[in-house]
């Protein structure tokens, strides 16, 4: 009995070892997969993510726009030339990387012009206007310069030049330089002509005036703001008014600053020019002794001893300015400040024949009757001068000898007739003396 339960408990034993395997194989077949997933209950395993397809990037860029006045203009792209702008003058460079570039444009005939760029940051449109050059219209400058054609009349000139340059290239560094350079020029030579305005009056002709008034006009047309060239305008013009009056004949009384004739306007017009001139250039010593001649002949001696007294001072060397402070001190009384003024002019210039009648009038008026010689002298020195004729009459007008009164008589008609420019008196103020001489013989 004992060993047939022992053969039983055995028999249990193996049963059971043999049949464990089976009942756990099912119940680890429903327990949780280990990761957290259900596990696949048919029992398939779930097929891998396919892994991404890698591909290259590809680099960004631009489609570049060039827009070039003038057209047909050539684009250079980092010193490479990279095509030409069609007849609107536009060319498109497409696929540019991203970066810095250096864009050029060239044309013949034009300033190149060049600028960076930087693609990706900046618009894609770049446009270039060329300057043209102006070599070949500046080597027409200079030519015309050295060939003296300066301005008009004739044509081509080289103020005709650069007003059509100005026009077509407003603002060009190259056409202010030329607007300069013309501006001085025109004006070079005008301080010659200034001067002997004031130290040889008769010698310059009222065309010159003229000429002189217009290079200035044409001066301050290329550079409006310089002070001196407008002065000397306003001189040019002042003794034009000047020469004009002096041409015309007439004489404006004392009180209306005029001659003895009643002309105010010739007179006055050129006064106020002049006065105008040394406002803007008090330098310009010409134009203060151009101004004491007028204050003699209009009757204001005191203001014109003022005026050719600094003329004087300021150019020590002109006999003409002596000789004008001269009849300034004779119109004034001033006898002996005469004498010493015009003999001062006839030390400067020994030959000056104005002075030297101018003295020997004075010192006839201050008593010394021997200076009619000196009146004789200006008259062997200068045939021509009319005031040494006009100085005689008006010393034989003074004398109480109607034998002397006929002298004066024909001296102030030889004088009136050898003045017939006015331009050494005012032949009013001879005329009114000889009609009193006139009248006294009678």
């Amino acid at each position: 009995m004992l060993h047939k339960r022992s053969f039983l408990t055995v028999f249990f034993f193996l049963t059971l070892v043999a049949v464990l395997p089976v009942v756990a194989a099912p119940a680890n077949s429903l327990a949780q997969d280990p990761s957290g997933r259900p596990s696949d209950p048919k029992g398939k395993k779930t097929p891998p993510k396919p892994k991404p397809t890698k591909t290259e990037p590809q680099p960004i860029t631009i489609t570049l726009t060039v827009l070039t006045d003038p057209p047909e203009s050539a684009v250079f792209i980092n010193g490479e030339e990279r095509g030409v702008t069609n007849a609107e003058g536009k060319v498109q460079f497409e696929k540019l990387a991203l970066g810095h570039y250096s864009i050029e444009v060239r044309r013949n005939g034009f300033n190149t012009m060049a600028r960076g760029f930087a693609a990706g940051t900046e618009a894609p449109t770049l446009v270039f206007k060329l300057e043209p050059k102006l070599d070949d219209y500046i080597k027409e400058f200079n030519a015309l310069i050295g060939a003296g054609k300066l301005a008009g009349p004739e044509s081509p000139n080289a103020f005709e030049l650069v007003s059509k340059l100005a026009t077509s290239y407003p603002g060009r560094p190259e056409i202010t330089t030329l607007k300069s350079l013309l501006a001085a020029k025109l004006v070079e030579s005008l301080p010659a002509v200034i001067a002997q305005t004031a130290t040889n009056w008769r010698a310059v002709t009222r065309d010159q005036l003229v000429r002189a008034l217009d290079a200035t006009t044409n001066s301050l047309a290329l550079k409006k703001d310089n002070v001196r060239t407008q002065a000397q305008a306003a001189y040019f013009r002042g003794t034009i008014a000047l020469r004009d009056w002096q041409v015309g004949g007439s004489a404006a009384p004392k009180s209306d600053g005029g001659d003895a004739g009643g002309s105010v306007a010739g007179p006055a017009a050129a006064r106020a020019e002049l006065e105008n001139a040394v406002k803007l250039d008090e330098t310009l010593v010409a134009a203060w002794y151009q101004l004491g001649v007028l204050l003699i002949a209009t009757g204001d001696a005191a203001g014109a001893e003022t005026t050719l007294v600094k003329v004087t001072t300021a150019e020590p060397r002109w006999a003409s300015a002596y000789t004008a402070l001269g009849g300034s001190y004779y119109a004034g009384g001033k006898f002996a400040e005469a004498i010493a003024a015009y003999r001062r002019a006839s030390e400067i210039e020994p030959n000056n024949a104005v002075a030297v009648a101018g003295l020997g009038l004075a010192r006839v008026m201050k008593g010394e009757k021997d200076g009619t010689r000196d009146i004789e002298r200006a008259i062997k020195l200068d045939p021509n001068s009319a005031v040494a004729h006009l100085d005689l009459a008006i010393v034989h007008s003074q004398s109480k000898s109607k034998k002397d009164w006929t002298r004066a008589e024909e001296e102030f008609k030889k004088a009136i007739q050898m003045n017939s420019q006015n331009q050494e008196f005012q032949n009013s103020s001879a005329e009114k003396m000889l009609a009193e001489v006139q009248k006294r013989k009678k």
